[in-house]
């Protein structure tokens, strides 16, 4: 469930110098005064208080908000919009979405091709979101060529295009979008509840519009309202990176100075009668897993009540420790899984409590204990422990956000939007400690009563009715052919004039972290490595077996006993070592064949003696396999809801047979089913070992003897060698084809066949070819697969790689995409017929650009703590020398456009892929 919820917040949009490590955030201290303030900054060397965002606002009315930071060379430039689709009037319904696509479509300086091209040119990530609230442009470049987009981002201010022609083509893209989201259903329901809950406010109407809304848009509808509301004074420009400030203030008055702003302009204001009410909605849906949802509506973010929502969503629902999820799911065991989050939107916010009931009809009793147990916070107040927990949780959440530019970039622009506090960021938990916990109280008991509690369902759709939604699904797609056919594009595509005047320059300079290492006398290798980006530090262990190393009887039982690692051990009940973790900031998240450990710098001893218990004591309480048991078989239920993710083990079966790559990591119900506490313990004992394994550790580690105190708490730990599991040569795939029918609006099409493992001597000049043909490092909008998508509308999103899954063993070339069904026979032969011709096809241009991607994105790696360590990780895992990443540039050097064209045509044979189709197919 928690994927689906990920999924839906994704869809509603698709540092001056500072050391971090000088400023205490979100310090909280630690006595018994409860009147201590929770203080988001405080300067801990004495120092006077600098500011953590620069701020200026041009003539015109153009905010500037800039925040340095050099952990590496890269920059995210956003602009962001004060218009959304709540600006939108009758007529305009899904125009503020649209514009969002069409900018991308060229001005009077730039054609179509433009800026997908440049960006390609200048190795930058680009896209664009809409919210109800907003509407924002996001560029990541290195730092050497971040200037150059500058006067593309003012141009497209004030210029757009928006051909009747272009208009046409992607406007098949966007109902393939449209369809796209219908067939999420957690992100339907909770569209479709806010739709029932604000009939009298535009929240009321999606954001992309509805079908009807859009038959009749054309270029001249989009440039009036582009026209009104992209104007200078309800823009703002973010710039988080490896900058200069002051620069950036030049250039943003170079650039954006002399556009003209609308001092007459004014958002409209929005209303909404609240009334005390209680509104359902269920959808019936082809699903196995029922999901229950509930929504409490909440003050905007334009209140400034972050702090409010976020907290308490700690507090009720995120983390095993908070309050509904032992009881619900430890104690009751009524539920398999279960989290709150907030969607805030500046007018109004959604609280979301959201679980997978074992059994629906529990569904009543269910939402009755939620009640009680908000009853009786309110009744008995919060303790201070739960408080603190929630608090500690939000400061390594707002560590992790320090590693990113590009998230930074983002809050910073939105919260900007929502408060015009530019360090809201910063400073929306500064509060004293009483006061938060009883403004929390207060919103639980004014806003959380059952009267005003709203209930959406996500049933599985019965029987009988399963032909009347096939009916519909007919009718959309008549419904959809019939309006598209009257829009038909007949220019070609506009070619690049702009992008072919820009020249990238030369990469800056750039350390690559180096490990140092060391070898426990119980086998376990041990690399570590210091910075001070953030005071957190982060652990990556990676054991030498992972889930293909299940037997075939006993498949999921490497995921089942990594799930077990975290329900109890000889020292902690399950609830007590969740209480332990999260109360002092720790995650521990275990997969098959890994572990993640993220802590506070000054819990580095205690999360390594926590990760040594969880390792060595664990008990496999029969009460909490059970727990598990039934949590794996909803994840299961779940994985085949989910065609865009099985379609993923269709792919594998055939491509890998009876290859160990072919098993599912979450087995099958049969096989969970059966397992018995003594399969469990018996490959712990034999798997859950040091031999082999490597462990790296990166983060504020200044002070700490790594060598000594990882080998005073895991020094001890003991396990048997690994012994290697055989792997079996892989026949060359052989044309045929894969029909799964599931009732979907969408279809998911995939062509695969077999590829390269990760050491093999042609990875590289596949690699390269990624770059080209899909959409690569950079998640290019100039690709070749993404080019095809321009001219033809056939879908939304599609990519392609050469090295799926490449490892140790093979991986696959694959090619991956959603399609209406009405358009499935046209995309099919689309692509074979772009895949005949590809690898002949790569010009000089290209290929260049391709290995600048390449060497300029590897830098990404080290943005962050968990980031660099699985560099580390990776390093060890193939025996690649520690200067790998430096020597990327001569290696690539060495490549040419034959030799990669050469290894193309070695994989790829266009006639003999296998073909997999997911959806409403026979």
């Amino acid at each position: 469930m928690k994927k689906n919820i990920y999924l839906f917040m994704a869809g509603i949009l698709s540092l001056c110098v500072l050391s971090v490590q000088s400023y205490t955030l979100f310090d909280i201290d630690q006595g018994t005064n409860n009147n201590d303030r929770v203080s988001m900054i405080s300067d801990t060397k004495g120092k006077a208080s600098i500011p953590l965002v620069e701020k200026k606002v041009l003539d015109n009315g153009m905010t500037i908000l800039v925040r340095a930071v050099h952990s590496i060379p890269k920059v995210s430039v956003q602009v962001w919009y004060a218009v959304g689709s709540k600006d939108e009037k009758t007529g305009e319904k899904g125009i503020a979405h649209l514009i969002e696509h069409m900018i991308f479509k060229g001005t009077e300086m730039l054609s179509e091709s433009d800026i997908n091209m440049l960006a390609q040119k200048l190795s930058a990530s680009t896209n664009a979101f809409t919210s109800f609230d907003y509407t924002g442009y996001r560029f990541d470049l290195p730092t050497q060529n971040w200037k150059k987009i500058l006067p593309v981002i003012a141009d497209s201010m004030i210029n757009a295009a928006f051909k009747d022609e272009h208009l046409n083509s992607e406007m098949k893209t966007v109902i393939q979008e449209l369809k796209l989201y219908k067939d999420n259903f957690v992100r339907t329901l909770l569209f479709d509840m806010l739709t029932t809950i604000f009939p009298d406010h535009p929240y009321h109407y999606p954001i992309i519009g509805y079908k009807q809304d859009l038959w009749n848009v054309n270029g001249d509808d989009l440039k009036r309202f582009y026209k009104k509301h992209y104007v200078p004074n309800n823009a703002t420009l973010v710039v988080v990176g490896d900058i200069n400030p002051k620069e950036v203030f030049t250039l943003a008055e170079e650039y954006f100075g002399d556009i003209p702003g609308d001092p007459e302009y004014k958002r409209d204001e929005t209303y909404h009668n609240k009334d005390i009410i209680s509104k359902g909605v269920t959808l019936h849906r082809d699903v196995k897993q029922p999901v229950v949802a509930l929504t409490y509506i909440l003050p905007g973010l334009q209140e400034k009540n972050k702090h409010i929502a976020e907290t308490l969503s700690r507090i009720l629902g995120v983390g095993k420790a908070s309050r509904l999820y032992k009881k619900l799911v430890n104690e009751l065991k009524l539920v398999t899984s279960l989290e709150a989050f907030t969607f805030q939107l500046f007018d109004h916010s959604m609280f979301f409590i959201i679980f997978e009931p074992k059994n629906v009809e529990d569904a009543e009793k269910i939402i009755g204990l939620i009640d009680a147990e908000i009853d009786d916070i309110i009744e008995n107040e919060l303790t201070d422990k739960e408080v603190r927990r929630a608090i500690k949780q939000a400061k390594m959440q707002f560590y992790r956000t320090l590693e990113s530019t590009q998230n930074q970039a983002y809050q910073l622009g939105q919260y900007y939007l929502a408060t015009g506090d530019e360090n809201y960021i910063f400073n929306y938990l500064d509060k004293p400690f009483d006061e938060l916990k009883e403004e929390l109280v207060e919103t639980l008991r004014d806003y959380f009563r059952p009267s005003v509690r709203h209930v959406g369902k996500i049933l599985p759709l019965d029987e009988s009715e399963k032909k009347y939604w096939k009916k519909l699904q007919q009718e959309s797609d008549d419904l959809d052919h019939r309006f598209l056919s009257g829009r038909v594009r007949t220019s070609e595509v506009e070619p690049v004039r702009y992008a072919d005047t820009i020249n990238a320059e030369k990469p800056v300079a750039f350390s690559f972290p180096k490990a140092q290492s060391f070898v426990l006398d119980n086998g376990l290798k041990v690399l570590y490595y210091d910075t001070d980006n953030t005071p957190k530090i982060d652990i990556m262990v990676e054991f030498e077996t992972k889930h293909y190393y299940d037997p075939i009887d006993k498949l999921g039982i490497t995921n089942f006993v990594s799930k077990m690692l975290t329900e109890g051990t000889k020292n902690y009940t399950a609830d007590e070592l969740a209480d332990e973790l999260e109360s002092r900031g720790i995650t521990l998240s275990v997969g098959p064949g890994t572990i993640g450990m993220s802590m506070p710098e000054e819990e580095f001893a205690k999360g390594l003696e926590l990760l040594n218990e969880v390792l060595t004591n664990e008990t496999f309480d029969e009460e909490q396999i059970e727990k598990i048991r039934a949590q794996m078989l909803t994840a299961i239920k779940n994985f085949w809801d989910e065609p865009k993710i099985f379609s993923g083990q269709l792919i594998k079966n055939e491509i890998y047979k009876k290859h160990p790559y072919s098993k599912n990591p979450l087995g099958t119900a049969e096989s969970i089913a059966t397992m018995t506490r003594d399969d469990l313990m018996s490959y712990y004992k034999k798997y859950v070992t040091p031999h082999d394994t490597k462990m790296a550790i990166v983060g504020e580690l200044n002070g700490y003897d790594v060598h000594k105190i990882v080998n005073k708490e895991l020094g001890k730990w003991s396990g048997p060698p690994v012994q290697n599991i055989s792997f079996p040569e892989l026949d060359q795939t052989q044309k045929s084809v894969v029909n799964h029918p599931i009732n979907r609006d969408q279809v998911v099409l995939a062509l695969a066949c077999l590829s390269v493992r990760r050491t093999h001597k042609d990875f590289d000049k596949l690699f390269i070819f990624d770059q080209i043909l899909g959409s690569g490092v950079l998640g290019s909008m100039a690709s070749k697969l993404f080019q095809l998508r321009e001219r033809s509308g056939l879908f939304y999103t599609i990519n392609g790689t050469f090295v799926a899954n490449a490892q140790k063993e093979p991986g696959m070339f694959l090619v991956k995409t959603i399609v209406s069904l009405d358009r499935l026979k046209e995309a099919e032969k689309a692509i074979t017929d772009l895949l005949k011709t590809v690898a002949d096809d790569i010009t000089q241009q290209e290929f260049e650009e391709a290995k600048r991607a390449i060497l300029n994105a590897s830098i990404n790696n080290f943005e962050s703590n968990a980031g660099i360590a699985g560099a580390m990780l990776f390093l060890e895992r193939y025996n690649f020398s520690a200067d790998y990443f430096d020597k990327r540039y001569e290696e690539l050097e060495k490549i040419t456009i034959d030799d990669v064209k050469n290894a193309v045509k070695q994989v790829l044979r266009p006639d003999e892929l296998l073909t997999v189709r997911v959806g409403r197919v026979e």
